[in-house]
């Protein structure tokens, strides 16, 4: 009955969450069940005015620690009625999004201190915000700064970018950021791309300084 409840109504969850109010797959949780979750990271404060009377207001001068809550909500759509390259890629998301953060920070060391971006690129939106999310968690697991901001590319750009092979789209699309000021040196941006519609494995590609790099 907890359980049914909990897959009706949204699941406000603090980044520091006890074994219980964790919305990853664990004791309580399936990995079925987890996966039907669309879930969204957000400040104290943004989640203190989007809930009222849920979340405490946040210290006029804070509290020196900077607090974040996961917003959870149960899926319409059941396990087993996506398109098949979307479940399969969706069934190892944990892994994968774990191996694409490792592999970003060992290439990326020297980013440490630096602020990372997280986008992805995927046809459909609603997995792209869960390949965006789980790759966003598993960077703040591994003692990253992460924001919710991505970098933007001008209308002209976006037709150039959008015309040429994949190979070349994501490196040009790095260096017009860096032209475009859309991203800052202190920033570093993660992107998570699905190269080939007949593929169910993601590749990653790391944005600093107008640069890119291929991670997998």
């Amino acid at each position: 009955m907890v359980l049914f409840l909990l897959l009706l109504l949204p699941v406000l969850v603090p980044m520091a969450v006890s074994l219980v109010e964790d919305p990853a797959p664990g004791v309580t949780r399936t990995r079925a069940e987890a996966r039907n979750m669309d879930c969204t990271r957000l400040t104290e404060a943004a989640a203190h005015d989007r809930y009222p009377g849920q979340f405490r207001e946040p210290a006029p001068r804070g509290d020196f620690s900077e607090t974040g809550v996961i917003v959870c909500k149960g899926r319409i759509m059941e396990p087993g009625e996506r398109p098949r390259r979307d479940e399969a890629l969706l069934s190892e998301l944990s892994r994968s999004a774990a191996e694409i953060a490792e592999s970003a920070i060992a290439l990326g060391a020297q980013h440490a201190d630096k602020t990372w971006l997280v986008d992805a690129f995927y046809p459909d939106p609603a997995v792209a915000a869960k390949l965006a999310f789980a790759t966003k968690t598993a960077l703040v697991e591994r003692g990253r700064r992460v924001s919710d901001r991505v970098p933007i590319l001008a209308s002209g750009d976006i037709l150039v970018v959008g015309r040429m092979p994949p190979n070349e789209a994501y490196p040009l699309a790095c260096a017009r950021y860096r032209a475009e000021a859309s991203m800052g040196d202190d920033e570093v941006l993660l992107a998570v791309v699905l190269l080939d519609a007949r593929e169910t494995t993601l590749h990653a590609g790391l944005c600093t300084g107008g640069r890119w790099r291929w991670l997998r």
